[in-house]
């Protein structure tokens, strides 16, 4: 594993050990093996400039003692619980810069159409995963356009820019990001295709 994604996922693992459920501790939170393969599998489909930013903005905010996976689910539940984001958590969290949220807003629409491209062609492997889209979103089962919102609130304008800039890239040579990711996932877990997972599931 490259030396700097090692880095981000064991401070993001330190944080994610210090978020506070209203439930208390989530069972996910003693999960090391699955939280690594599901950052890794995420990371290891980055750009090299998004590595690069998001490394320097982590290890800033760590010193600082900001808790970014923490905002992130925080950030999830203005979608997912509009009233209590309204009343407990908003105030609390960094304002985003509104210029983001056009970034925001494109990368999510990308996400969005590689991810249900890929659950046409794996409908076995989609039946166990997230939702896609947000109206899907339940209490305890949140879609992947809600998570991909909360986590991209939490990224500096450099990154969403650099990400914007994979994105395209990618889209230039016809290349599915989700699908990527998720050929990465499956090989961590033992299989050695996407089809071959989506066989046995």
């Amino acid at each position: 594993m490259n030396d700097k994604i090692r880095r981000i996922i064991d401070t993001e693992w330190e944080m994610f050990q210090n978020v506070e459920n209203i439930g208390g501790r989530a069972g996910c939170q003693d999960d090391r093996e699955t939280f690594y393969i599901m950052r890794l599998s995420q990371y290891e489909n980055w750009s090299c400039d998004m590595i690069e930013i998001y490394s320097e903005f982590l290890a800033s905010c760590a010193a600082e003692g900001r808790n970014l996976v923490t905002e992130k689910y925080a950030r999830m539940m203005a979608y997912t619980d509009p009233h209590y984001y309204s009343k407990y958590l908003r105030d609390r969290l960094p304002s985003v810069p509104a210029a983001n949220y056009k970034m925001i807003n494109g990368i999510v629409k990308q996400m969005i159409m590689w991810e249900e491209a890929m659950a046409e062609k794996y409908p076995r492997l989609a039946g166990v995963s997230r939702p896609i889209r947000s109206d899907a979103d339940k209490y305890g089962f949140t879609s992947m356009e809600t998570y991909a919102r909360g986590e991209l609130e939490t990224y500096p304008a450099p990154l969403l820019l650099a990400y914007e800039r994979h994105i395209e890239d990618l889209r230039s040579r016809g290349i599915s990001m989700a699908e990527n990711i998720l050929s990465t996932m499956v090989g961590l877990y033992g299989y050695e295709s996407i089809g071959e997972a989506e066989n046995r599931s």
